[in-house]
């Protein structure tokens, strides 16, 4: 699993000038169990909430995600300094959308 678009695109030269924070972490830490929107970060949730805390391109890295995530469905993890539940807030306040959920829609 790669961490994100972001770092490829980081690695092509196509990013801000500075190093992601994340850099040569496990990528899994970027993917825990999501907590609820209503509820607090999980601590795996803050762990990597620490990491994007001191990150120079954090902001560049939550804008490329929201603006690459078409649906509210595709946001996982945490980029950007925001968990999966407030990215996808997030992202349904800037752009009005939520996708419905449909039980076996994956299939």
């Amino acid at each position: 699993m790669k961490l994100s678009t972001n770092a490829a695109a980081l690695a092509a030269d196509r990013g801000p000038a500075g190093v992601p924070a994340c850099k040569g972490l496990d990528p899994n830490t970027f993917f825990p169990y999501p907590s609820e929107s209503g509820n607090g970060p999980t601590a795996a949730e803050s762990e990597a909430l620490a990491v994007c805390a001191g990150c120079p391109v954090q902001t560049w890295c939550l804008a490329r995600d929201l603006e690459e995530c078409t649906v509210t469905s595709r946001i996982v993890g945490v980029r950007g300094g925001l968990r999966q539940a407030d990215r996808r807030a997030l992202h349904v306040e800037l752009y009005g959308v939520r996708t419905p959920y449909r039980a076996g829609a994956d299939r």
